[in-house]
């Protein structure tokens, strides 16, 4: 291999490795999750640490549990339970938990809520 070769070679690592870490840095933090309270964020969630937390909501309490960078809605005071039902969210996923009769709602930190 010649001196001009590895010159190249080195070069186009670097270039990719700039590449990867402007992209990396673009991507942001994709670790929290924000809950919502009547359009309000009432909490950031880091879901690299496992607990459960418990809001209170115009029906009753809301409880989200986060394990292994996932969270879920459990044992929530309302009549449907339909947010319990949305099952276990994975990181990064652009899915909500949505409690109507509470009014709370939990979505990536990094994704806009829409009214």
């Amino acid at each position: 291999m010649k001196k001009k070769d590895m010159i190249f070679i080195i070069g186009l690592c670097i270039v990719i490795g700039i590449a990867y870490a402007i992209y990396q840095f673009m991507q942001g933090d994709k670790g929290d999750i924000e809950v919502y309270y009547h359009n309000e964020v009432i909490a950031t969630i880091d879901i690299s640490k496992d607990q459960t937390y418990t809001f209170e909501g115009d029906y009753g309490q809301f409880h989200l549990e986060v394990k292994d960078h996932q969270y879920h809605a459990v044992e929530v005071e309302c009549p449907n339970h339909d947010c319990e039902k949305m099952g276990w969210i994975q990181e990064g996923s652009s899915k909500a938990i949505i409690c109507v009769p509470n009014d709370i709602y939990v979505i990536q930190a990094d994704v806009e809520p829409q009214y």
